[in-house]
């Protein structure tokens, strides 16, 4: 029971560092470090986890799939990089939107793509750092740790 308990901290704990940091910078893009700045982080973020996490599994499914489609002749290490590199480019797009969302809203249109895209690209760039991080380094001991 212990082992579960401290399997799902670990899950929780890179879910919230993750998720903390990407939707803090996504927060940052859309309206700086305000007085409103914890706040408007604080709603992104639980927001984000809340349409992250049914999503993540569909959007890993399917990414899953296509590498495994077109990429199948690839060592294992080039088709997990690949892998990390399509669901950060993919999760960052869903999690910019619902950030901006959350920030902006959708009443002015062209504010909100412009939030969006500024938004996106600003993250973007640690994400697909952080998805090469996580595939290398990081995966394969967690993988280990949770089959323990």
């Amino acid at each position: 029971m212990q082992s579960t308990i401290k399997k799902i901290l670990v899950i929780i704990t890179v879910v919230t560092v993750l998720g903390g940091l990407l939707t803090g910078i996504l927060t940052y893009s859309n309206i700086g470090f305000t007085d409103v700045f914890i706040r408007q982080w604080a709603l992104s973020f639980v927001q984000a986890v809340c349409v992250l996490f049914p999503m993540g599994v569909g959007v890993m499914w399917v990414m899953n799939k296509l590498v495994e489609a077109f990429f199948s002749g690839f060592s294992a290490v080039h088709k997990n990089l690949i892998f990390g590199l399509g669901m950060a480019i993919c999760m960052e797009a869903i999690m910019a939107l619902s950030t901006t969302y959350s920030n902006i809203g959708i009443k002015d249109l062209a504010l909100f793509s412009d939030a969006f895209l500024a938004s996106y690209l600003m993250v973007l760039p640690v994400a697909l750092i952080l998805s090469t991080v996580m595939t290398l380094l990081i995966k394969p001991k967690l993988e280990v740790f949770l089959a323990s």
